[in-house]
C-alpha cells in the first residue's frame, strides 16, 4: 500500500482566541498519522512549498526523520509522479478533481479518500454533490465522522439521483463508500489536565466554594451556529432550584461574531436567578489547558445542523466528567444514554416544512441567517435536561461512575492510536480492491475532455478555422536548417514546448521530411507509435504556423 497525502497548510489567519476547528482537525490528526501509522514513508501532494515545509514540521515534531522519510510530489505532473500511488487522500470532501485527474492515469490509477467534518454550507454541499457526476466509483471513499453525517451524505446524493433520474431515466446511485470513522484525541493528554493540583486551582480562581457544581460548557459561543444557550441556562436554573445546591454554568470559548456577546449575557442575567452564568474566554492566560479540571459536569446542548461529530463531548469523557449533551447528530455516537452520561432529547418540525429555510439560503444568499433560521424551530427538552443535571448534581457516585465509563471509552474507542489504524485498513482495503478489480470505463472511448470544464479546444471550435489538416495532406518544408534554427531561436515561437517534439527531435523530423521532398502526413505517421501521432500533429501545425513548411491538399 502506498497512500499519499494531499495538504494544503493552515491560513485561516485566526487570532489566538479564535481557533478554526477544521484547522486543528487536520493538524491533530496528520500529528497522529505521523504517530501511529503503519506507514513508513510519508508521501505528501503540497499545494505549495510552504505547505510541504509544514507537513515536514509536523512530522519532525512526532520524531518522524522528516528530510529522509517525508517525500513531497510535483502536483503539476499527475500523470508521471502518482502513477505509483494505490490510494490518494485529501482530509476534505474536495476530492472530485483527483477522480477527474486520475483519468490521465495509465491502467486504473488510484483510489480516491476524502473527509467531510460538516455537511451544511452550499459549498460543501456542491463539493460533495459533484461526486455524483465524477467518474468515480467503488473504490473511492467519503470518511464520514458519524453515522449522522454518512446519513447527510447520502441523503444529497439521493436528492442529485432523484433529479439525474427524472430527467434522463435510470437508476443512478452514487457508488462513493461512506465510510464511519469518527474524529479522534489523544486520551492521555486530556486525562493529565484533570488532577486533583489542577483542580484546586482552578476552582480557587474562579471563586468557585466547595460544596459548588460547575457545569461545564466547552465551544464557540453563538447561537446561529453552534447551539441556542437558552435550554442550557432554563435548565441549570430549573436543577439548582430542584436540588438546593449551588450550581454554577461556566462558559469557555468565544464570541463569533463579536456582537453575539450582550445577546448571551443580557439572555443568562433574565433567566439564571438561582444558578450563576459565568463566561470565561478561552484565550485567559489562568487556563492554558482549559477549565475541565474545575468541572463537575460537562454540557453542549447542539441544535445546528452545522455540527457534524462534536470532539468536546469526547474530550469531556477523556478528562473523566459526565456529560449531558442533546441527542443530535455524532454526539450520540460518543456519549451513550445512562452509560456516560444523558442525552436529551431534540424535536424538529416535519422534514418537509424546511423547503422555506432552503429557499431563503438560495434566494439571499445569506449561510447565517439559513442556520439561525433552522435553529430557532429546534427544540431541546428543557425539561428533561433539567432532571438530567439534578439526578447528576445530587448524585456524585453516578458522577464518578459515568465519568469512569467516559474515560475508558474514550481511551478505547476515540484515542488516535484505534482511528488511524481504520484510516490504515480502510486504505489498504480500497487500494488492494482498486488493484484486484480495475474498474469499469467511467468515460465514453475517445471523449473530448479532460473533464467537462476542460475540453479539447481544437474539438470545442472546430467550426473556428477554415480546414483542418489531413492524413492525406502532402507536406513540402520551406525553409533551409540555418532559418529553421533561427526561427526556433526566439521564445515567442515555442512558447509552450511541452506540447512539441524537443527541439533536437522536431529538427530530426523536419530533416526527415525535407529530405523526402514531399511526403503525406499519413506515411510520416505510420513510422511512429500510434501514441505519438496527437503530439506529431501538434508538430506539423507548429510547422505550419512558423512557415517552416506548407501543404497541399488532395483527395483521399
Amino acid at each position: 500500500m502506498s497512500v499519499c497525502i494531499q495538504y494544503s497548510r493552515p491560513a485561516s489567519g485566526q487570532n489566538d482566541s479564535e481557533v478554526f476547528g477544521f484547522d486543528v482537525a487536520v493538524t491533530n490528526f496528520l500529528a497522529a498519522y505521523f504517530r501511529h501509522s503503519v506507514q513508513r514513508q510519508f508521501l505528501c501532494r503540497p499545494t505549495d512549498m510552504p505547505s510541504f515545509d509544514h507537513f515536514k514540521a509536523i512530522a519532525a515534531a512526532e520524531g518522524v526523520d522528516a528530510e529522509q522519510n517525508c517525500i513531497g510530489l510535483d502536483p503539476r505532473h499527475p500523470d508521471k509522479n502518482l502513477q505509483g500511488i494505490s490510494c490518494l487522500f485529501r482530509p476534505d470532501p474536495l476530492t472530485v478533481d483527483l477522480i477527474w485527474r486520475r483519468q490521465q492515469m495509465r491502467r486504473s490509477g488510484f483510489a480516491t479518500c476524502g473527509l467531510v467534518h460538516t455537511m451544511s454550507g452550499e459549498r460543501i454541499a456542491r463539493a460533495v454533490g459533484d461526486l455524483c457526476f465524477a467518474p468515480s466509483d467503488n473504490t473511492d471513499a467519503l470518511i464520514c465522522p458519524s453515522t449522522a453525517i454518512r446519513d447527510a451524505v447520502r441523503s444529497l446524493w439521493d436528492i442529485h439521483g432523484d433529479y439525474i433520474n427524472h430527467r434522463f431515466g435510470g437508476k443512478f446511485v452514487c457508488p462513493v463508500q461512506t465510510p464511519v470513522i469518527p474524529l479522534g484525541i489523544d486520551s492521555g493528554k486530556f486525562s493529565n489536565r484533570v488532577t486533583p493540583e489542577k483542580r484546586a486551582a482552578q476552582r480557587e480562581a474562579l471563586g468557585v466554594v466547595e460544596d459548588e457544581i460547575v457545569i461545564l460548557f466547552v465551544g464557540r459561543l453563538s447561537f446561529a451556529t453552534k447551539a441556542h444557550p437558552l435550554p442550557m441556562f432554563m435548565a441549570g436554573e430549573r436543577a439548582a432550584q430542584l436540588t438546593g445546591r449551588k450550581v454554577r454554568l461556566v462558559l469557555f470559548g468565544y464570541f463569533k461574531p463579536l456582537d453575539m456577546e450582550p445577546h448571551f449575557r443580557d439572555l443568562a442575567a433574565d433567566i439564571c436567578k438561582t444558578a450563576k452564568a459565568e463566561f470565561v474566554m478561552n484565550d485567559d492566560p489562568r487556563f492554558p489547558e482549559g477549565l475541565w479540571a474545575a468541572a463537575d459536569i460537562f454540557t453542549s446542548l447542539s441544535d445546528n445542523v452545522q455540527e457534524s461529530f462534536g470532539l468536546t463531548p469526547i474530550e469531556a469523557m477523556a478528562c473523566g466528567l459526565p456529560a449531558v449533551v442533546s441527542d443530535w447528530d455524532g454526539y450520540r455516537d460518543g456519549v451513550r444514554n445512562g452509560k456516560e452520561g444523558f442525552l436529551v432529547p431534540v424535536t424538529t418540525p416535519p422534514p418537509s416544512a424546511g423547503m422555506a429555510i432552503a429557499q431563503l439560503y438560495y434566494n439571499e444568499e445569506n449561510y447565517g441567517v439559513a442556520l439561525a433560521g433552522s435553529v430557532q424551530s429546534t427544540s431541546v427538552d428543557i425539561e428533561w435536561c433539567a432532571r438530567s443535571y439534578a439526578v447528576l448534581i445530587s448524585d456524585a457516585d453516578l458522577r464518578r461512575t459515568f465519568g469512569e465509563n467516559g474515560k475508558a471509552r474514550a481511551r478505547d474507542v476515540f484515542d488516535w492510536r484505534h482511528i488511524i489504524r481504520a484510516y490504515d485498513k480502510l486504505w489498504e482495503g480500497l487500494s488492494e480492491q482498486r488493484l484486484a478489480t480495475p474498474p469499469a470505463p467511467t468515460l465514453p472511448e475517445q471523449w473530448q475532455a479532460m473533464h467537462p470544464a476542460y475540453p479539447n479546444p481544437w474539438q470545442m471550435f472546430k467550426s473556428f478555422p477554415t480546414t483542418h489538416l489531413a492524413p492525406t495532406d502532402i507536406l513540402h518544408i520551406a525553409m533551409d536548417h540555418a532559418e529553421t534554427v533561427a526561427v526556433m531561436g526566439h521564445g515567442m515561437n515555442l512558447f509552450v514546448p511541452q506540447l512539441l517534439l524537443p527541439q533536437g527531435q522536431l529538427l530530426e523530423l523536419i530533416a526527415i521530411i525535407r529530405h523526402a521532398g514531399a511526403v503525406r502526413i499519413q506515411d510520416v505517421l505510420s513510422s511512429f507509435p500510434v501514441d505519438s501521432h496527437d503530439l506529431l500533429w501538434r508538430c506539423f501545425g507548429w510547422m505550419l504556423k512558423n512557415g517552416v513548411c506548407r501543404f497541399e491538399r488532395q483527395a483521399a
